[in-house]
């Protein structure tokens, strides 16, 4: 067996939330985390596949199906525990999550290092819009000229055999032409910035509506 240690939010007597550090049991491919609402199904036993992004993520759609409120799918607006549980378990649940979104961009601009988010995102949004020919051009350069080249104004950190391989695709792109950079700034954040933006302290202030 292995072991899984994780943080859970609960509700004190005061009335405030508290993170709880929980160890569960690694088993297979299932998780045993206690104090979920509903369990986590299992990969292999799912009757369906799960719908995947772009890039073979997993898509959530931010709260669990059985509990799902029109505030809980409000971008900017105050999470639910439930919520802010899901965005401790992963950062694809933090992106997936619209108001997970919100809230990450928010705490990134508050750190000045919201570039690796805001290119992620606007790589994003030009697969959704699949242009093609002159308008897929003119949304790469667009990209390009304020992430990636010299002169940017938000440049990402991604290492120089990726700036290379990019720039020689300008003239000649294609939709998944960031792909490995979009996975190296995902990691980026992962390392980072997504860890203290789970941190109890800064949950507990999106909990109250401050965050």
């Amino acid at each position: 067996l292995l072991y899984l240690d994780f943080f859970i939010l609960q509700k004190s007597k005061s009335n405030s939330y508290v993170v709880v550090r929980k160890r569960g049991i690694l088993e297979s491919r299932i998780y045993n985390l206690p104090c979920l609402p509903t369990p986590i199904p299992d990969p292999e036993n799912s009757s369906s596949e799960p719908e995947v992004d772009a890039m073979g993520v997993p898509i959530w759609d931010g709260v669990s199906k059985g509990n799902a409120t029109k505030n809980d799918k409000k971008p900017g607006k105050k999470p639910s525990v439930e919520q802010c549980r899901r965005w401790q378990e992963s950062l694809e649940n933090v992106l997936h999550d619209p108001k997970g979104e919100a809230h990450f961009l928010r705490f990134l601009k508050k750190e000045f290092c919201s570039e690796n988010f805001e290119f992620w995102k606007d790589v994003k949004q030009l697969k959704k819009k699949n242009p093609a020919g002159e308008k897929l051009k003119k949304d790469v350069k667009s990209i390009y000229d304020n992430y990636i080249g010299e002169s940017a104004s938000k440049q990402i950190n991604v290492n120089g055999k990726l700036k290379v391989a990019i720039r020689d695709s300008v003239d000649e792109p294609y939709l998944e032409m960031f792909d490995d950079a979009q996975k190296f700034v995902i990691q980026l954040m992962r390392d980072g910035p997504y860890r203290r933006f789970i941190d109890e302290d800064n949950l507990q202030e999106i909990l109250k509506g401050h965050g």
